[in-house]
């Protein structure tokens, strides 16, 4: 496991989702960072994954439209946000205000954006932290957030059962807290 990497940033670039494989590729690629964005929108982890794969669906399907100097990521959220404001207008549960969806916008738009430059000292605390985990606790962090599978899924793979999962999630996140201020309050800090 690990964060993309500027070389790998250089080479999502020259992807065209236009050609099966290369949208195959970005599908892998962008899935994680999606899922967080819809997740963020909907608030639910089944939602989140339902309104990502109709956004890959109707990708795939526009493709062919696709402006190759545009970014597949910014693409791809645009997508998303649309089912999202799809699933709206079905469920009618709840809504968030222009400026709500700007700021996530914004926030994962940075998000990426660091993650991919590799310069971000939070991106790399967290690899060192994750890479410091017990091994239990790490194969359920990647079976729950880099697989995307759900409890009942992360314990059936991992056999056992789903109170456990929970729980180590719940343990795992906790000392990646404790990690991550160690970390980062002890990175040195640029001022403006």
């Amino acid at each position: 496991m690990h964060l993309i990497t500027i070389r790998e940033n250089a080479e999502m670039s020259r992807l065209d989702p236009r050609e099966d494989e290369d949208f195959a590729e970005l599908v892998r690629l962008h899935h994680r960072d999606l899922l967080v964005y819809a997740r963020a929108l909907v608030r639910d982890d089944a939602t989140s994954r339902d309104i990502v794969q109709d956004a890959f669906v109707a990708a795939y399907e526009k493709a062919g439209t696709f402006n190759i100097t545009r970014d597949f990521a910014t693409w791809m959220r645009g997508i998303v946000r649309n089912k999202w404001r799809e699933w709206l207008r079905k469920n009618r549960r709840y809504d968030l205000t222009d400026n709500e969806l700007a700021s996530i916008d914004a926030d994962v738009a940075v998000w990426q954006s660091e993650r991919a430059s590799g310069n971000s000292p939070v991106f790399e605390a967290l690899e060192t932290c994750l890479s410091r985990l017990p091994g239990n606790l790490m194969d359920t962090v990647k079976a729950y957030y880099f697989e995307g599978r759900n409890g009942d899924e992360a314990a059936e793979r991992l056999g056992i059962a789903p109170a456990a999962v929970r729980k180590r999630l719940q343990r795992a996140r906790i000392l990646l807290k404790q990690c991550l201020d160690r970390k980062l309050d002890n990175a040195p800090h640029s001022e403006n």
